[in-house]
């Protein structure tokens, strides 16, 4: 059977379905509507359409159903049991199409603007200013707002196998493998694992922590770091970091701009999703059930993936181009090492595992925080923190503006990589997943308690927190490397010291 495509509208009284049978000739005998309780299921061969909507309908003589030969489509009209009941989400049609049980864990709180579902404030201030916000937010209500999430790391059995034979699972709740080794073969270099089918979860930590120290270029970086705090007008202008720390995602504004105008900034910001965007969820996402056993992963990995999502809309000033794939590829953890887990688990003696001493306190979004730190200053062209930090400050807006916004931001997102030869293949192991589950069973609530533990953590982060393991000298017998670890400041003192005396004692 396929699956038609469709559009939904409603007024007070009514749900206006419109479906499209394009390349068939219409026969009414064959047709065959069914409306029960909450669920309209339509078929006509060889199309098959149920939908399930948020509240109940009811079949009397006021349903239609009518075929409009010019836009090759049939017209449905049903009544809603409930006159003045407003059916929200009807542009989300991942959503409508999940089958019973999908929803399980969704929405508790999806909004509008109706002033009686807003309770009390979740959030109660954000500043438009730029990067300075205080957050002053009830941290209980969150929490409880939250479904009581613990972003805490959880100490756990390290349950993976690898003996080098055995392939591993990864992507969106570790259900691929045999996947990302193909497209390697295909020229895919955002994959940076060196056996991507035989490498286990705390192995893709090992090996993302190794490569990122190897990576980072601490003269590349202080360089950087020079210019903006030292360059003159021209070489600002070259470097072009001035600008790009003025730009602000169209995404963004979209949100500030909302924020602004708002008689209520704390309701979730209400966003119709464009005929586009409502084609693409239904046209390009997976319809099919997902069970999750730990969705926090999957939060981390959203987070991760819309920090990589913004910090390329900066670096390109909100164009789209050939690299933007490959950008946002590098920066993001779960994709360029299919690291889910981000942080390495430690063996002890006695067979338990416990969180490495280093950060052992962290939370999984401190952790995924300072990651895409640590990439943003090893791959890209402009490789400067406040750059970093600024595009984390806007991952905090676009959250803060709620799961529509986000879902926009992932859809973006998925089709940047979607239309790519080689780096579709993300699409297929996590975009595709990750969208659709969060489409249908991505709450709301988390979203806030995740905006306000990730302002949390940013806003406590310092510069001594950005670390990595570099070359200090190699030893004179075996020409083996010496490493010591520093921290960015660190880095930026010993610059800053060399250039003062360079200035008092130029040659």
């Amino acid at each position: 059977m396929i699956t038609p495509r469709f559009s939904i509208t409603q007024d007070e009284e009514f749900i206006f379905l419109k479906i499209f049978i394009s390349n068939i000739r219409f026969s009414a005998v064959g047709l065959e509507i069914i409306i029960q309780e909450n669920m309209i299921i339509f078929h006509l061969s060889p199309y098959y359409l149920r939908l399930r909507f948020p509240h109940e309908l009811i079949d009397d003589e006021r349903s239609t159903a009518q075929y409009d030969s010019k836009d090759e489509c049939i017209n449905v009209k049903v009544a809603k049991l409930n006159k003045n009941e407003y059916f929200e989400d009807l542009d989300l049609p991942t959503k409508l199409l999940a089958r019973q049980g999908d929803l399980a864990g969704a929405d508790a709180l999806t909004e509008n603007t109706d002033a009686k579902k807003a309770q009390k404030p979740l959030i109660q201030e954000v500043e438009t200013d730029g990067v300075s916000n205080n957050i002053k937010d009830d941290v209980k209500t969150i929490g409880q707002m939250g479904e009581g999430f613990n972003w805490e790391i959880e100490q756990k059995m390290d349950s993976s196998t690898n003996n080098g034979i055995l392939k591993t699972k990864y992507g969106f709740d570790n259900l691929y493998d045999t996947v990302i080794s193909v497209s390697t073969s295909n020229g895919n270099d955002i994959n940076e694992l060196d056996e991507p089918e035989h490498t286990d979860a705390n192995d893709r930590v090992i090996e993302r922590l190794r490569k990122e120290n190897l990576k980072f270029d601490p003269e590349y970086y202080v360089s950087e770091y020079m210019t903006h705090k030292y360059g003159n007008e021209e070489d600002l202008e070259i470097n072009g970091i001035k600008e790009l720390l003025k730009f602000t995602p169209s995404i963004v504004k979209q949100y500030l701009q909302w924020y602004k105008d708002s008689t209520n900034p704390n309701l979730v910001m209400p966003i119709e999703f464009t005929d586009e965007e409502q084609k693409q969820m239904q046209d390009n996402l997976p319809k099919k059930s997902y069970l999750v056993e730990d969705i926090k992963p999957l939060y981390v990995t959203i987070l991760s993936v819309l920090f990589s999502y913004v910090f390329e809309q900066i670096e390109n000033e909100g164009t789209h181009t050939t690299e933007s794939a490959w950008t946002m590829g590098k920066l993001c953890p779960q994709i360029s090492f299919l690291d889910q887990q981000l942080k390495q688990v430690n063996e002890l003696q006695d067979g338990m595992k416990e969180i490495s001493k280093v950060n052992k306190d962290s939370s999984l979004i401190k952790i995924a925080i300072i990651t895409g730190i640590r990439r943003a200053l090893s791959y890209p062209l402009h490789r400067n923190y406040d750059l970093a930090m600024k595009a984390w400050t806007f991952v905090y807006y676009i959250l803060r503006g709620g799961k529509r916004l986000v879902i926009r931001a992932l859809l973006d997102i998925h089709e940047t990589f979607r239309f790519h030869d080689v780096y579709y293949v993300y699409d297929k192991v996590l975009l595709d997943d990750l969208t659709a589950w969060f489409i249908s069973q991505g709450s709301e609530n988390v979203i806030r308690s995740l905006a306000l533990e990730m302002r949390r953590e940013q806003e406590s982060l310092s510069k001594q927190d950005i670390e990595f393991e570099c070359i200090a000298s190699f030893n004179e017998q075996t020409g083996e490397p010496e490493w010591e670890t520093l921290n960015i400041r660190e880095m930026e003192i010993l610059a800053e010291s060399e250039y003062r005396e360079q200035q008092q004692n130029p040659q």
